[in-house]
């Protein structure tokens, strides 16, 4: 048996964490004088149980000089690995389709017309962008062992109807106007807006920078607005509709007086009612038009051969053709024929300025003449009298000279009034006395039953001929 007393060598025992991240040495220490662990004999027990990352020398030669016996000390620390990011798109119009009724700021009212259904965008708009995942870090163990971190998500961002990518590869952008939206789990890009069923609450207002379609009837009270053309299978009643380009309604248009219809481009409906429509094309309408009041950049026409217009006011640039113009009621109906709408628009507009300038300027020398005469006998002005009207006075050169410019406008287009004589009105049937047809700027009043007639401009005169054929 050995003797106790013998002297005992201090010993280095390396213990390692169980995830492999943490190592301690222990030194025991020596008994009997026996020799003390030398820091080789430490470095040699690390190494010989695999710990070689992330040593902290110090802390070993502290330990060991220092004769820091019979406690564990941390003597290297694994390596934790880093996380990545996961990469994501990032979409810039709605993906999902929610009712969205915009709420009235004033009074906190929820407007159920406007339900942001459609999400217009234009050509070369960013659609959505893919930002790519960052890949994260390895660890280590202090022996050494690669620790991975969790695999990140990198999404793919897939081209659908109508959109392209940049040069960048990761920016989605649209390739034509329209309607961005996702289909079939693409972003997609829709130029015909179709609903299957009636513009009404479950709809909302339409706007639109397409082709719009609507399977059903407009309700009173909504509005569609787009970019194209607009289909209407049904009828319209009280709405409003803006067109940049045709207006087509396979129905007729029942508009209770509040109805309001404008096309870039014609407007075709079965039957027109209580409406007002601009056409900067055609109004062509198959059945009657009654007691509506419509503009037109080309022609109005009732294409029924018996068809009729009945009451209103109705303005062509070319041509007025019904089977009959008013009734035996005898309906005021107004036919306007030779001036473009807005050309006649804009006269009228000068026409007033004109007029109020004159009347202002009338004014204006009324008063210049009372303080002539007050100059003429001497009597005596006050300061602030004086003062008034050297402003009257200038104002006064100004509206002349405002006046001569406006003279010179309304000449012109009297001018181009002079040599509007084309178009005609053409009754197919019958005109009942109370239609009044103006052409460029004379009139011609219905007081008899007339039969099939049309009326022309003839050397300043409107006049009826039997219409032949």
């Amino acid at each position: 048996m050995e003797n106790s007393t013998d002297p005992i060598d201090g010993t280095c025992s390396v213990t390692i964490s169980e995830d492999g991240m943490s190592a301690w040495i222990t030194l025991n220490s020596p008994k009997n004088g026996g020799a003390e662990v030398t820091l080789g004999q430490v470095n040699q027990a690390l190494a010989e149980n695999g710990v070689t990352v992330n040593i902290n020398q110090l802390v070993v030669e502290q330990t060991v000089y220092l004769k820091l016996w019979d406690h564990p000390h941390l003597v290297a620390s694994g390596t934790e690995p880093e996380e990545g990011k996961d990469g994501y798109i990032e979409y810039y119009f709605p993906t999902t389709v929610d009712l969205m009724p915009v709420v009235e700021s004033e009074d906190g009212k929820v407007d159920f017309r406007n339900l942001n259904l459609i999400h217009n965008v234009k050509k070369g708009e960013l659609l959505a962008e893919r930002f790519p995942a960052e890949d994260g870090k390895t660890g280590q163990t202090v022996t050494g062992k690669v620790i991975y971190p969790p695999k990140v998500k990198n999404p793919s961002l897939v081209a659908g109807r109508d959109t392209a990518f940049d040069s960048s590869g990761v920016r989605l952008l649209a390739s034509k106007d329209g309607h961005a939206c996702m289909f079939d789990n693409k972003p997609s890009i829709i130029s015909l807006y179709t609903v299957q069923h009636d513009v009404n609450f479950a709809v909302g207002n339409i706007d639109f920078v397409g082709n719009v379609q609507i399977k059903g009837d407009v309700k009173s009270g909504f509005s569609i607005r787009a970019g194209g053309d607009v289909e209407i299978m049904g009828m319209v009643e009280a709405a409003q509709i803006y067109a940049e380009g045709n207006i087509l309604i396979k129905n007729g248009i029942f508009g209770a007086g509040k109805c309001h219809l404008y096309a870039g481009g014609n407007i075709v409906a079965k039957y027109v009612e209580n409406a007002t429509l601009k056409a900067m094309k055609d109004v062509i309408v198959n059945d009657s038009i009654s007691r509506s009041h419509i503009k037109a950049g080309g022609k109005i026409k009732v294409n029924n051969y018996q068809g009729d217009i009945i009451g209103g006011h109705l303005e062509a640039l070319e041509e007025i053709t019904a089977g009959a113009f008013g009734s035996d009621l005898h309906v005021p109906t107004e036919l306007e024929l030779g001036i473009e709408p807005k050309f006649r628009q804009e006269y009228v507009e000068l026409l007033g300025k004109y007029g109020e300038k004159k009347k202002s300027l009338l004014s204006l020398e009324g008063f210049i003449n009372e303080y002539k005469n007050y100059r003429e006998n001497k009597k005596e002005i006050s300061e602030s009298y004086r003062r008034t009207m050297n402003e009257r006075l200038r104002s006064y050169s100004g509206l002349r000279n405002e006046i001569e410019v406006l003279e010179e406008k309304l000449k012109v287009f009297e001018e181009e009034l002079a040599k509007l004589d084309h178009g005609a009105v053409k009754a197919t049937q019958k005109v009942y006395p109370g239609v009044k047809v103006t052409i460029v700027k004379n009139t011609f009043d219905v007081n008899e039953n007339l039969g099939r007639t049309m009326f022309i401009y003839d050397k300043g005169e409107v006049k009826p001929v039997p219409l032949r054929g």
